[in-house]
């Protein structure tokens, strides 16, 4: 795993904390890989005869595949073992946080702002949908605050989700957004947007890449959670790169009409009610310029899939504080999108792999459509491909 880069406001915690870290991330890790690896096996050899002789056919959903799963012995164990280690992953970051904390807060509150800006709303209502479980069972999710101007959920955030991805996400916790960044350019090379939205961004680790791959643009960001945005900026202005964060809801934003010449968002579908993800979107299509490109990347849909894959797709949605991922993966975006008001033949839907996952050449053979990227579902230990949904105004 490589080390997590230094910016003034990460909390590692003490020696034995962050040995304790890597502990965890490793015992996670062989989970997914060694015991989770196992589990296709499991499905083939005992899982599936069980269910024949039972129903006269093979499981025909996702669903029937999670319920005859469930009682196998083998996976439910996975399955407890693969939570537990989670929660032990989010509990070692949390005790390093809250060590932290009373200097943390000060420090972030003191920061000069020379580069970019926040703005917080503290009369903004927080959705219904953001307060019905702590996602990926991250305690407190990404909005509660402790103190006044606290800051601890987006540390914890920024930690953790190094953890989660066990640095696959690169020392900036940035894999992912980058991968969007570097598809709009290498698959459009003549777009030059200048003004940018990213929704959802928490604390904008996915975001700065965009001041990176479009270093002409002025770039903005919005979410709900005041501690991760107060973070986020923090952590920005030490990085030394300009973004202009802003607490919003995505689904009605106080910016006027026409204002972007891209929008972009980074796996929010997945944690948004189905009933915000067409507002989202109409939001979208009134705040683009015309001309400009709107595109979310995100998990595939389970249609898409063959029932054990689009189970494993939605193993978080049972497992892990993921209430809204199987009802993401059930969504037809192209009629979302059109719902919108966006013309049918602007329709975007590109698959590419994770670009800290494979060579330059192979990233942007898929990003120009030169090699279509496999569709299937995400798996640790190999290529993950990502799936990007948009469409031109």
């Amino acid at each position: 795993m490589s080390g997590q880069l230094e910016h003034g406001f990460l909390v590692t915690g003490s020696h034995d904390e962050v040995n304790r870290q890597d502990f965890v991330t490793t015992l996670r890790l062989h989970i997914l890989q060694s015991v989770g690896g196992g589990l296709r096996d499991v499905y083939d050899r005992r899982v599936v005869p069980k269910f024949e002789k039972a129903h006269g056919r093979k499981p025909e959903h996702h669903r029937e595949v999670r319920d005859a799963m469930a009682a196998d012995p083998y996976s439910a164990a996975y399955s407890a073992m693969n939570r537990t280690c989670q929660e032990l992953m989010w509990a070692s970051v949390q005790d390093a946080v809250e060590a932290a904390q009373p200097t943390l807060n000060q420090r972030v509150a003191d920061a000069k702002a020379t580069h970019g800006s926040l703005a917080l709303d503290p009369d903004l209502s927080l959705p219904a949908h953001q307060r019905v479980a702590d996602f990926h069972s991250m305690p407190g999710n990404y909005h509660s605050e402790w103190t006044d101007g606290d800051v601890s959920q987006g540390a914890v955030f920024d930690r953790g989700l190094y953890l989660y991805q066990a640095g696959f996400g690169g020392p900036l916790n940035d894999g992912t957004g980058r991968t969007e960044a570097e598809a709009i350019k290498r698959r459009w090379p003549n777009f030059k947007p200048k003004k940018i939205l990213d929704l959802g961004c928490t604390l904008g680790n996915n975001t700065l890449p965009y001041a990176d791959v479009f270093p002409e643009a002025e770039v903005h960001a919005v979410d709900v959670a005041a501690p991760c945005l107060r973070y986020g900026h923090a952590r920005a202005e030490a990085l030394g790169v300009p973004v202009h964060f802003h607490q919003m809801n995505a689904e009605a934003m106080a910016f006027e009409d026409e204002s972007f010449d891209l929008i972009v968002s980074c796996i929010l579908f997945h944690e948004t009610a189905p009933s915000a993800v067409p507002k989202i979107v109409k939001e979208c299509q009134r705040l683009l310029k015309p001309g400009g490109l709107m595109l979310h990347l995100e998990t595939p849909r389970s249609f898409e899939l063959e029932p054990y894959e689009a189970y494993c797709l939605n193993w978080d949605s049972y497992n892990n504080d993921e209430p809204f991922q199987e009802a993401w993966t059930a969504t037809d975006m192209r009629k979302v999108c059109k719902d919108a008001g966006f013309a049918e033949d602007k329709y975007e839907y590109v698959v590419v792999p994770d670009l800290v996952c494979v060579s330059e050449e192979d990233f942007d053979a898929a990003a120009t459509g030169t090699v279509n990227a496999s569709t299937g579902a995400i798996h640790w230990g190999e290529t993950i491909n990502w799936h990007l949904y948009g469409a031109w105004k």
